[in-house]
C-alpha cells in the first residue's frame, strides 16, 4: 500500500508562497520596464514628413506652404498700398487712401503668423486663420450673389461689379468672367486656409511631442 503523503510544514508553505509572490512581482516589473522602453522608443522620433503635414498632393510641407502664403500675401499688401497711394495722388482721389485701412489688419495678422512660424507657436496663427475664414466667406457670398443676379437677369446688384451699360452679350460675358475669377480666388483661399490649419496642427503636435518626451525623461 502507498504510504500517505506527509503534509507540508507551515514554514515550507510560507517559503513557497513568498517565492511565488517574488516571481510575480519581478514579472510585473519586467513587463512595466518593457512597456516603458517601448513607449520611450515610440516617442523619441517625431515624423515631420507624415502625410498629415503635407499639402499639394504630398509635394509640399505645410510649414513651407504657410511661409509661401505669408510671403505672397505680404507682396499683395505692399502692391495694394503703393497703388492706393499713387492713385490717390495722381487722380486726386483721397478716398483711395481709405482702402489702406483694412490692410493694417492684414499686416498685423501676417506679422503674428511670421512670428508663430519662427517660434513654432500655433496660437499665433489664429489671427491669419480668422482672416482667411472671413475672406473666404466673403468671396463665397459674392459668388452666390452674382449667380443669383445672372439667373434672375437683374442689374441692381451686378452694377457694383460689372459695367451694365454694355450690350447683353458683353454684359453676360463680363459677369461670367467675374464669376470665374472669384471662383479661382475662392479655390486659392480654401487651399491657403487648409495649409495654414495644417501648419497649426503641425506645431501643436510638435508641442505635445516635446511635452511627452520631457515627461518620459523626467520619469
Amino acid at each position: 500500500m502507498d504510504s500517505p503523503k506527509s503534509p507540508r510544514s507551515p514554514k515550507v508553505l510560507s517559503h513557497h508562497n513568498s517565492m511565488k509572490s517574488l516571481r510575480s512581482v519581478r514579472s510585473q516589473k519586467s513587463m512595466r520596464s518593457l512597456k516603458s522602453q517601448k513607449s520611450t522608443q515610440s516617442i523619441r522620433i517625431f515624423n515631420h514628413h507624415h502625410d498629415t503635414y503635407q499639402t499639394c498632393f504630398g509635394f509640399m510641407h505645410v510649414k513651407i506652404a504657410t511661409c509661401s502664403i505669408g510671403f505672397f500675401a505680404l507682396l499683395g499688401v505692399c502692391f495694394t498700398l503703393v497703388y492706393c497711394v499713387f492713385t490717390s495722388q495722381e487722380q486726386r482721389r483721397p478716398n483711395m487712401k481709405l482702402y489702406a485701412i483694412p490692410m493694417i489688419i492684414v499686416i498685423i495678422a501676417l506679422l503674428y503668423m511670421f512670428v508663430g512660424i519662427l517660434q513654432q507657436k500655433a496660437h499665433l496663427l489664429f489671427a491669419f486663420i480668422a482672416l482667411q475664414i472671413s475672406v473666404t466667406f466673403g468671396i463665397a457670398v459674392l459668388i452666390v450673389i452674382i449667380l443669383i443676379s445672372v439667373a434672375c437677369n437683374t442689374t441692381f446688384i451686378l452694377k457694383f461689379f460689372v459695367d451694365i451699360s454694355l450690350a447683353q452679350s458683353e454684359y453676360t460675358k463680363t459677369a461670367l468672367t467675374a464669376l470665374v475669377g472669384l471662383s479661382f480666388q475662392l479655390g486659392i483661399h480654401i487651399w491657403a486656409l487648409r495649409a495654414v490649419c495644417g501648419c497649426y496642427r503641425y506645431f501643436t503636435d510638435i508641442h505635445k511631442f516635446e511635452v511627452r518626451q520631457a515627461q518620459a525623461n523626467y520619469v
